[in-house]
């Protein structure tokens, strides 16, 4: 098994205290980007975790209003002991909570937080849970986004993939053993980086400019057209306290992109331009320079993102080779005058599509 293994704090020397410092004073005024994430989100070795709870009821809340059960999670420490943590489990989601789309549901898993003190899970309090549904490689598939995104900002959420028997006691008996992984909390990720997660409307052109371009076209790399600004859908809006400067986005949910490709995204009869492989920018407009700008973030990154596509072996050779191939039909359409104008420059929205009025030059 492998096993998380904490990271130790280098020694502080007086140059780190001036560093230190020195970035306190310029970031004061403005959000501190990239914070170290809680102890359970600075590793990529994979959890083995037990997780017992009555989970027939569990099914069973995933019509009409859920609640929370009660429930056991156990796990191997770094130095070889069984730590049993008291957690209660709740289903979540919209779509995938559906019986007819996936057979088991997404959890929320809540901590109680003294007794995670100096556990991996120290700090958490109640976290997503993303279950398997249909195809294990889906779920690898979905972590992988996030470890993407994790390279483009660290205005990102972190992921930590887990190994994970069900065991349900109810029955007295194992489920299955499967691939999941949690996601890192909201307000964890605006802490780290000096901002509060928010919860209003706005549009597009109420957002941060740049990152908001480098998220648009993420999820046109990605395929991913299940998001929307101005009803939060799979984005948490984060701003500073003060609301001194505009704010973020930072997105989540990447099961129906055209990366992940699930099987449940593929329903019979559907449009072409429906399907989850074909790529909409769905971002706004800006002008060539602009985009340009942003599309060397992507070309920088293309190795790294390569890279870790590559070396991710719990999918297989033809799996990743698919992957590939599909971010570089993304490269191919960056690369060349006439795909970018029809896939950026036709689709782009306007303010005029918000019924906002034209900014005065």
């Amino acid at each position: 098994m492998k096993f998380f293994k904490n990271i130790i704090s280098e020694k502080k020397s007086s140059f780190f205290l001036i560093i230190v410092f020195f970035l306190f004073f310029v970031f004061a005024t403005g959000p501190v980007w990239g914070g170290q994430p809680d102890t359970l989100f600075r590793s990529d070795d994979v959890v083995r975790i037990e997780l017992r709870a009555d989970f027939s009821a569990l099914q069973k809340d995933r019509e009409g209003d859920p609640q929370y059960r009660n429930g056991e999670l156990t796990y191997l420490s770094e130095n070889g002991d069984t730590v049993h943590l008291d957690v209660r489990l709740m289903v979540r989601g919209n779509f995938r909570r559906d019986p007819s789309i996936c057979s088991f549901p997404p959890l929320w898993v809540n901590f109680k937080k003294k007794e995670v003190e100096n556990t991996l899970f120290e700090n958490q309090d109640k976290l997503k849970l993303v279950t398997p549904c249909g195809s294990q490689e889906d779920v690898i598939k979905e972590y992988m986004v996030y470890k993407l995104y994790n390279e483009v900002t660290d205005l990102s959420m972190k992921v930590r993939l887990a190994k994970i028997l069900y065991f349900d006691t109810s029955e007295n008996r194992k489920l299955f053993e499967k691939y999941s992984f949690f996601l890192e909390d909201k307000d964890k990720v605006a802490e780290r980086n000096g901002l509060e997660a928010k919860d209003r409307f706005l549009t597009p052109f109420d957002l941060e400019s740049e990152s908001f371009k480098t998220l648009a076209v993420f999820q046109y790399l990605i395929g991913n057209k299940d998001w929307y600004v101005t009803s939060r859908k799979n984005l948490v809006i984060m701003q500073s306290d003060d609301f001194s400067k505009p704010p973020y986005a930072v997105p989540y949910d990447f099961d129906l992109s055209g990366l992940v490709n699930a099987d449940y995204s593929k329903p019979e009869g559907v449009p072409e331009y429906m399907l989850a492989s074909k790529r909409v920018y769905k971002g706004i407009c800006y002008t060539e320079d602009e985009f340009n700008n942003t599309f060397g973030l992507y070309l920088d990154l293309k190795p790294r993102f390569e890279s870790i596509i590559s070396n991710q072996t719990l999918l297989s050779k033809n799996t990743r080779k698919e992957i590939i191939r599909y971010i570089d039909q993304f490269y191919n359409v960056i690369e060349n005058q006439y795909l970018f104008n029809k896939e950026f420059c036709s689709t782009c929205q306007t303010r005029q599509d918000y019924n906002l009025a034209e900014l005065k030059k």
